[in-house]
């Protein structure tokens, strides 16, 4: 599927993730020239906000892409560093069907140590599946811990939100305007 070389760094002070994506060689031909049209995608898990999704611009007629691009995620908590895993991912646009997948990468943000600039050439995989039972972590977007106390008296049920904890991050600043809807 080719392979991919680009870096991180997770600058702590200013609570920022930045992704620099260099280059890509030998991927897989795409359209009926022969080549693709390669754009990297990158999506922080878990989360599905469009704040946790960045991507570069797309290089066309290329099997051998050089972006020399760096997308930055802020509002990055060391908490996010311990828990969160990047997935990148390298698509081919076309413009009249839809966006195909090439391959990807995922990257536990944990192996990344502060103020370090990690560099990657790995080689792409296919779209690795989201197995629930397996690995839940990957599509939770938080815990909330209710009450529901039903009284035979007044034949009603009611509920009761306690707490929430671990929220995906909903806002490009990496935070949240949480409230309960039941």
């Amino acid at each position: 599927l080719g392979t991919l070389d680009f870096s991180l760094l997770y600058d702590q002070e200013n609570n920022a993730l930045h992704c620099t994506i260099n280059k890509a060689k030998g991927l897989k031909p795409m359209d009926h020239n022969g080549l693709a049209d390669p754009y990297v995608k990158l999506h922080l898990l878990p989360g599905a906000s469009k704040a946790n999704k960045l991507r570069t611009k797309t290089l066309r007629n290329t099997l051998n892409p050089t972006w020399n691009e760096t997308l930055t995620y802020y509002g990055i908590t060391d908490e996010d560093m311990i828990r969160k895993t990047l997935r990148i991912s390298v698509c081919d646009e076309d413009k009249f069907r839809h966006n195909e997948f090439i391959g990807e990468t995922r990257i536990p943000l944990k192996k990344l140590k502060p103020n370090q600039t990690k560099n990657f050439n790995i080689c792409l995989e296919k779209q690795l599946p989201i197995d629930k039972t397996e690995d839940k972590s990957l599509e939770e977007r938080g815990r909330i811990l209710i009450s529901l106390k039903y009284s035979s008296q007044k034949q009603g049920l009611r509920g009761g939100i306690i707490r929430c904890a671990h929220l995906a991050a909903m806002d490009a600043n990496g935070y949240s305007d949480p409230y309960v809807k039941t």
